[in-house]
C-alpha cells in the first residue's frame, strides 16, 4: 500500500470525524439520534454543525437567527429518519 491510498483523518469535507460526532452530539435529540433537530447553536459553530447534520443525517439543516440573541443560531433538520438514509 502506497501513502497516498492509506487512511486520511481529514475527510473531503475538512472536518476530521471526532469534530463532526462531536458537533452532531450538540444538536441531536440526547434519547433519539435518528428524532428531528432543533437546538440552538454560537454562530460560529455553524459551519461544522451544518457538515455533521447532513454528514449523520442526510438532510439539510436550516439556520435562524436565535430570537434575541445575537451570536447565536437555532438550528432545525428533519433528521435521519426522515432523510435518505431513514425508513420513513
Amino acid at each position: 500500500m502506497t501513502a497516498t491510498v492509506r487512511y486520511h483523518p481529514e475527510r473531503p469535507n475538512g472536518f476530521r470525524l471526532e469534530q463532526l460526532a462531536a458537533a452532531f452530539d450538540r444538536v441531536r435529540d440526547p434519547r433519539d439520534w435518528q428524532a428531528p433537530i432543533r437546538a440552538v447553536i454560537s454562530t460560529g459553530e455553524r459551519q461544522v454543525v451544518e457538515t455533521a447534520v447532513i454528514w449523520f443525517t442526510e438532510t439539510l439543516p436550516s439556520f435562524e437567527a436565535a430570537p434575541g440573541e445575537v451570536h447565536r443560531l437555532v438550528v432545525t433538520a428533519q433528521g435521519y429518519r426522515h432523510g435518505t438514509g431513514g425508513s420513513l
